[in-house]
């Protein structure tokens, strides 16, 4: 990877806004993205992957995850966040509980895009399928 990483928020970090009823996590607003919401089950662990053109933002829902980018471990609390950029490999998984994950890709979001480098389901260097 070469050259200096882009923020693709542009300097707009999430914003808490607490209200009488309770809060909103304002993620991302008024830019391109593609938002998935992922579960993931106790005991499951993503491949270890990386993309060469969207950057990620993982916008931690619940406790209990763990967070594996590029030879570092994390154990991420609720509504903490990472920015992944194209090239650093990173895997997530749950231990005793599930939890959820807000993924916000920047960047042009393809199947090709992803490239998985080690894989506890036997789907190392295999293409990803929806």
């Amino acid at each position: 990877m070469s050259g200096a990483r882009q923020d693709p928020r542009h300097g707009r970090e999430t914003v808490q806004s607490v209200r009488p009823w309770g809060d909103i996590h304002m993620v991302v607003r008024n830019q391109p993205c593609s938002v998935d919401l992922t579960r993931v089950k106790p005991g499951g662990r993503a491949s270890l992957h990386s993309h060469q053109v969207r950057t990620e933002l993982f916008h931690f829902i619940d406790d209990g995850a763990f967070l594996e980018v590029d030879g570092k471990i994390y154990q991420p609390k609720a509504h903490e966040e990472f920015m992944i950029y194209p090239g650093m490999r990173h895997r997530f998984w749950a231990e005793d509980k599930p939890f959820r994950i807000l993924v916000v890709s920047f960047g042009e979001w393809t199947v090709e895009d992803q490239y998985r480098h080690e894989d506890d389901y036997g789907r190392e260097g295999q293409q990803l399928v929806l």
